[in-house]
């Protein structure tokens, strides 16, 4: 009777709960390697753009950075947690359910993946328009709408004798514009008829310098004929269209500029 009694018992505590109890932990261990596998390919992602936002490198457009770093902690925040494993079979129960849920990282990975390309490039375009050679600057311009012509300084002739000193720019190109009669304007070639033929593309060593310059010219604003037209900063590249531009004319003739300086 005793032995029965213990065989009874022993067939209860295992059908009724050893089994279970460790189905229920078979179950819930193969739910959290479904979801560590998930939130892995979520953290390789995620350590991939925090990579770039580390790299401490600047991009054009500081937006680019923040929604990266947004995108970065609204995917932390949707990231699955792993619960430790509960005592009690239908608390395990209970936290495989709420394991095995639906789980799709798709659109998370893509929205990061897409911010970390744009901050990408907005890195290497802010390398593009800092301290950019001659060559670049003159390739940049060949194309656009409404530039006629160019022609780089020299040392040896250049308006201001500012080419490569300190303070200086480091390059410096011309432009005429198909808009302007270049019979009105004087000057034997395009540096010597300067930014009133159609505008330059002054090129400087640092954004300070830049800047510098870009305030210099503010002086002249609305000064007649010393007005030298409009002038713009992009990284450390002034950009200037002739005063004999209308406003108009000198805004797009402007962002034509940047686009194609900014071009990748």
């Amino acid at each position: 009777l005793i032995l029965i009694v213990a065989i009874v018992g022993i067939c209860i505590w295992y059908f009724q709960y050893k089994k279970p109890h460790d189905a229920a932990v078979n179950n819930f261990n193969a739910a959290v390697e479904t979801v560590t596998e998930k939130n892995k390919e979520l953290d390789d992602v995620v350590n991939s753009a925090q990579t770039v936002l580390d790299s401490g490198e600047q991009p054009y457009d500081s937006e680019t950075s923040t929604a990266l770093i947004t995108a970065i902690s609204d995917a932390n925040a949707e990231k699955r947690k792993i619960p430790e494993l509960p005592n009690e079979t239908d608390d395990i129960v209970n936290e495989t359910n709420a394991l095995l849920e639906p789980l799709d990282y798709s659109e998370i990975i893509a929205g990061i993946s897409e911010k970390q390309k744009a901050l990408e490039d907005s890195i290497q375009q802010l390398k593009q328009v800092t301290n950019p050679s001659e060559d670049f600057v003159v390739q940049r311009l060949k194309g656009i709408d409404g530039i006629s012509g160019y022609q780089p300084v020299t040392e040896d002739h250049a308006p201001n004798g500012s080419l490569n000193k300190q303070g200086g720019y480091t390059a410096s190109v011309y432009f005429s514009s198909s808009l302007i009669n270049q019979d009105e304007v004087y000057g034997n070639d395009i540096v010597d008829k300067g930014t009133e033929c159609g505008g330059c593309i002054e090129v400087y060593a640092s954004v300070d310098d830049a800047e510098k310059r870009n305030t210099y010219l503010s002086s002249f604003d609305g000064m007649g004929f010393l007005d030298s037209g409009s002038h713009t900063v992009v990284g450390t590249v002034v950009i200037r269209t002739s005063s004999q531009l209308t406003a108009t004319q000198q805004n797009e003739l402007t962002q034509a500029i940047t686009n194609k300086l900014l071009e990748l």
